[in-house]
């Protein structure tokens, strides 16, 4: 017979012991076996399996607890979401480039480091702390991505395994922890209004539709979230604290820029636990005031000094890089610019949504959860608009703030259902089937479906254009062209020589013609990487290296004018083109654009790379480390 003690194990404690267990066995394994195929997969699975975990403690610490009703509207959710991600990837041809294909390469390589030894593997992993992207979410996205073909769509797909689980669990506890705090009496139309209206919002799934898994880090936003809300230091609390601590690293470590996140939230929680203090001091309770803000300081101190400790890579990084400079090529419009994109991805319906919650806040004289995200919002946005402006994946980092607000609104559609409940439940189901219908495309600025963004009313040259450049890119039809391209460069190209490609864009660029095959790269090394961003790419050297450069006819322009500089290096190009080069070959890509190939001919002068340069005198006055240094010691090792 079991001992009394044994009996007493919580589901929770028997899954820690058991995630213990496991843990030696691993540990074993990559001892005995360090090259086993098996480990990596193994050691993810555990992973997950144990952040599944720690998410159902941080449930539990926070007094939150999911009953049969909240876990069939998760598993619901979930079951809609595995329909959607395989249906909307199954009908598009897609190429991963850039960023979309950033997390699938870097996936690739940690399966290389673990086929080496554990140690390699490992290595690779918790190597990248001082590194813009580290390596931290592929120790989570292995399995089940090791039972996959390996290709871009498959990597999304794992996402909905090995990621949406745990966030769905921690997103209902987190509608669950707001429900309580707002003490909403209709809870069951709450949650169900709660949950779908936030899991359904199309900036929540954006990134993961294009293989980036940066919702990844919202696991860790809404843990410290929910371990937060309602505390008020009053006590010290060790396994709280300890869990706030390791979410706060865990985010930091899946996407630098969840940093903004995490100063303006803890911002203005600090605020409102302030106003709280001023209050309780003016009741005459400063024996209470004086426990909170030893605790906070106490806590925070102790966080910041450990945070240091354990992040020191990525602090001295961050400290020592200048992203406002380095990053100013994606800052187009500043506030204004931001502004319009957080209104256009809001979308009217929630828009609507996060007033009534304004008003049902105000009607039940409950300010604190309106001001903390308002607040965290504001200060979040002002950080990183001196950096850049945001893409639809950094998007992810406000979601937080918004959902408590989108929450609001839910608590008042709740609160009023029983007035008009058919027309608010119509309502309802057309907003969550419009929500799940927007197109999830690289160019997706406003959260709008596909068929209204081909039927845009506005029917300008500029609207035209782009919108056929989003249909161009996010269902592709040339991909037999890319491949044609590609094929003839491996052809044509042998070991140790290399073609350039001056396109860079989001229509065309060298990953399209390096990805178009994954998970095999036949011409990684036999095609140079593209320049184009200021502060960013250095000076193309290999430019002059090319055994062939290839160019296209019209010049591709997605995002920017004739300042971009891949516009001016192909400008460059063909103004003095038949002075070192001949024509070779042309490709039709179907779509209006042609791409021609250009041998070199004649060898590489220091009069014909200073040509070149001249065009970049601006950007050399800025970087001249990335410009001038670079092609004076290209020119000194190769004698010119």
């Amino acid at each position: 017979m079991p001992s009394a003690a044994v009996r007493r194990l919580s589901p929770l404690q028997w899954a820690g012991g058991g995630l213990g267990g496991c843990a030696v066995l691993l540990a074993l394994l990559g001892l005995l076996a360090p090259a086993s195929a098996f480990f990596f997969p193994l050691l993810s699975l555990w992973a997950s399996v144990g952040l599944f975990v720690l998410a159902l403690c941080v449930l539990r610490v926070a007094g939150v607890e999911l009953d049969f009703f909240h876990k069939a509207v998760v598993f619901g959710i979930w079951a809609v979401a595995v329909v959607y991600f395989y249906w909307t990837l199954s009908s598009r041809s897609f190429v991963y480039v850039w960023d979309y294909a950033n997390y699938l390469l870097k996936q690739y390589d940690a399966e290389a480091a673990f086929a080496q030894s554990a140690g390699a593997g490992l290595a690779y992993i918790f190597g990248s702390m001082a590194d813009d992207y580290t390596n931290f979410i592929t120790l989570f996205t292995e399995f089940p991505f090791c039972l996959t073909s390996h290709t871009g769509d498959a990597y999304s797909f794992s996402q909905v395994f090995c990621i949406l689980p745990t966030l769905l669990v921690l997103l209902a506890g987190l509608v669950v922890k707001v429900g309580q705090i707002l003490n909403v009496k209709n809870r069951m139309y709450y949650f169900l209004f709660g949950m779908t209206l936030t899991a359904a919002y199309p900036f929540l799934r954006m990134s993961a539709v294009l293989a980036q898994p940066d919702w990844f880090g919202l696991i860790f936003a809404f843990a410290i979230l929910l371990l937060t809300l309602d505390l008020r230091f009053d006590k010290l609390e060790p396994v709280r604290f300890g869990l706030i601590f390791l979410a706060t690293a865990a985010i930091i470590l899946a996407r630098r820029w969840y940093l903004y996140f995490v100063v303006g939230y803890y911002f203005a929680y600090a605020l409102l636990l302030i106003a709280g203090c001023v209050r309780l001091a003016k009741g005459g309770e400063k024996n209470a005031v004086l426990v909170r803000i030893k605790n906070l300081i106490l806590f925070g101190l102790a966080s910041v000094v450990a945070m240091v400790i354990l992040l020191w890579p990525m602090v001295s990084h961050i400290l020592a890089y200048n992203y406002a400079g380095r990053y100013s090529y994606y800052n187009g419009g500043g506030l204004a610019l931001e502004a319009f994109y957080h209104i256009g991805r809001m979308g009217l319906f929630n828009i609507l949504l996060m007033v009534l919650g304004l008003a049902f806040a105000a009607k039940h004289r409950a300010p604190s959860l309106p001001c903390l995200a308002g607040c965290e919002l504001v200060v979040s946005i002002l950080l990183f608009t001196r950096v850049q402006n945001t893409g639809s994946h950094q998007f992810l980092l406000f979601l937080p703030g918004y959902f408590i607000l989108f929450l609001l609104g839910a608590a008042a559609l709740a609160e009023g259902i029983t007035r008009r409940r058919n027309l608010k439940l119509g309502c309802w189901a057309f907003v969550l089937v419009l929500s799940m219908s927007v197109r999830c495309s690289p160019l997706t600025t406003l959260a709008m479906p596909g068929f209204v963004i081909e039927h845009f009313p506005i029917q300008t040259p500029a609207t035209r254009y782009f919108i056929s450049l989003d249909k161009l890119i996010y269902d592709r039809k040339d991909i037999g062209q890319i491949r044609a391209i590609a094929d003839w460069i491996d052809t044509h190209c042998a070991e140790g020589e290399v073609s350039y490609m001056i396109p860079h864009d989001m229509l065309y660029n060298p990953d399209h013609f390096k990805n178009c095959r994954l998970p095999e790269t036949p011409i990684n090394d036999k095609l140079a990487f593209g320049f184009s961003v200021p502060g960013t790419h250095n000076f193309p050297m290999q430019f002059f290296e090319a055994k062939y450069v290839i160019t296209c006819e019209p010049f591709p322009q997605t995002y920017v004018g004739s300042g971009e500089m891949s516009i001016k290096l192909n400008d460059q190009f063909l103004a003095v083109r038949d002075q070192y080069f001949a024509f070779e070959q042309s490709f039709d890509m179907g779509n209006g654009t042609t791409f021609t190939i250009w041998k070199r001919t004649t060898a590489p002068t220091r009069e014909e790379v200073e040509y070149y340069l001249s065009a970049f005198a601006e950007e050399d006055a800025q970087y001249p480390e990335m410009f001038s240094q670079v092609a004076e010691a290209w020119l000194t090792a190769h004698g010119l």
